[in-house]
């Protein structure tokens, strides 16, 4: 839901300048950015859990990013103060988001499994790990044992 907060927010600073804080020179790469920015980090954040809870995690952001978006540019109407009606381009543009934050989620989690692995998967490694010496040992005493059992005879 954060993850939606934050890109509702630079995507309102971006589209609408004059009623933002922040002051960005290009929104176009405000735009692009941000939502691929903020869903790698969220992708990074969930790596220990499923890839379907990763996409599901990307459409909540999406919806609330939207909704937001959408709240903002309707406030004036809904509230009976708009002069002229909500510019259309906002929401039409408002679609770009899902691809962005779908696109960025997956990369940081695909990232974040190479640099960050979750516990369960290093877990399995180190038993893994510990079972191949167990094995490597038993050949190794096997290999002792039976040459020297067909010299007796």
């Amino acid at each position: 839901m954060l993850g939606g907060v934050i890109v509702a927010a630079f995507f309102v600073a971006a589209f609408f300048g004059d009623f933002g804080i922040l002051r960005v020179g290009d929104p176009g790469l405000v735009i692009l950015f941000m939502p691929l920015f903020t869903a790698f980090v969220l992708g990074l954040l969930l790596v220990d859990y499923e890839l379907v809870q990763t996409v599901i995690a990307a459409l909540l952001a999406t919806g609330v990013a939207i909704g937001l978006i959408l709240t903002f540019m309707y406030a004036p109407d809904l509230a009976g103060v708009a002069v002229r009606p909500p510019p259309y381009e906002g929401a039409f543009s408002a679609i770009l988001l899902f691809p962005l934050i779908l696109l960025g989620t997956v990369l940081g989690r695909a990232i974040g499994e190479r640099i960050l692995p979750p516990q369960d998967i290093l877990d399995r490694q180190k038993a893994l790990m510990a079972e191949t010496r167990e094995w490597h040992e038993q050949l190794a005493k096997s290999d002792r044992a039976g040459p020297a059992q067909e010299r007796k005879p």
